[in-house]
């Protein structure tokens, strides 16, 4: 079995081949020796991919008090794919589309603003920079993201008053899984041998406590040591991204992104709006909605929501 440092002996003198070999790896000792050669792989790998260049420029130009629509469409128009799929994307029911149609990016950033544009952005190229394993499903994958980044933005607008943390809100929902697809990138043979040998539907434990006991790490905790080294976004995703499988928003918290982003997961998961390898340990009780100042009827509404904008992203996934 190839190994993370070839004959390399550090980590409490344990070899990595050793390592890496199963089962030894499912011991406290083993999963504690994984988890370090885990995150020292994160940083040293030189083939994680990066946030693309568009999207980077891109928010450099939302933090520009200079910016004008005309920076904004020359940088998205000098990629004619991504162009075309914006266009589609603005006029879709998820972003509002109606009969006042954007025929070209010009008209989709007037209409929407550069905030949806750049969330727009987000939903065409994260899906096609970030590999995702044939065994989870990239449509399967990115419709649960996306499900999550919708309830997220909706749910913000309704609770939180900061303004970075609205505008992170659906680029936090969007990425909270992306631990797992560094999983797959990383240690791609032992992430294979838990899909493999992991009963994710009968087990009684949560999903972040069989990768603990697996890794030694949850893909919470390693999806934001992924976006912290590799990607220059907002703290506040990388927070959300780490705490995401936690509890919801309560009657008694005060709301904030991270909580946010865990009770849409939790819906989500709930209205079985999720990837595959999710434990059934999710609810939504009474005080979860009075902290959310929803009826269970207006949360279904925001549900039925979400699903119309699944389908309407279906041609981009």
């Amino acid at each position: 079995m190839e190994t993370l440092y070839p004959q390399s002996s550090f980590f409490y003198g344990v070899t990595l081949k050793r390592t890496l070999n199963y089962p030894y790896w499912l011991t406290v000792s083993g999963t504690s020796i994984m988890r370090e050669l885990i995150l020292e792989k994160l940083k040293t790998s030189g083939y994680l991919p990066p946030l693309p260049d568009v999207i980077i420029a891109l928010q450099k130009l939302m933090n520009d008090p200079d910016c004008e629509v005309e920076d904004a469409r020359r940088l998205i128009a000098s990629d004619p794919v991504l162009s075309s799929r914006v266009i589609t994307m603005a006029n879709s029911a998820l972003f509002g589309g109606g009969r006042d149609l954007a025929e070209d990016i010009e008209d989709a950033i007037v209409r929407l603003g550069l905030g949806a544009v750049l969330e727009l952005c987000y939903t065409v190229e994260l899906p096609c920079c970030i590999k995702v394993p044939q065994t989870m499903g990239q449509t399967r994958f990115w419709k649960h993201g996306l499900a999550v980044a919708i309830l997220s933005r909706e749910l913000a607008t309704k609770v939180l008053t900061d303004k970075e943390e609205l505008g992170s809100s659906y680029l936090a929902g969007l990425v909270h899984d992306i631990g797992l697809l560094v999983y797959d990138y990383l240690v791609p043979d032992q992430f294979s041998e838990f899909l493999k040998t992991t009963d994710f539907i009968n087990s009684d434990q949560p999903l972040e406590i069989l990768e603990k006991n697996f890794f030694g790490i949850s893909h919470s905790e390693l999806g934001a040591a992924y976006l912290k080294e590799w990607w220059p976004i907002s703290p506040k995703v990388v927070e959300a991204t780490a705490a995401h499988g936690r509890s919801g928003l309560e009657v008694d918290q005060t709301p904030d992104l991270t909580r946010l982003v865990s009770t849409a997961n939790r819906i989500a998961n709930v209205y079985d709006l999720s990837h595959p390898y999710e434990t059934s340990h999710a609810s939504i009780d009474e005080n979860c909605l009075a902290a959310l100042n929803m009826s269970k009827e207006e949360l279904d509404e925001l549900v039925d929501w979400a699903q119309v904008g699944l389908l309407a992203a279906e041609s981009v996934l």
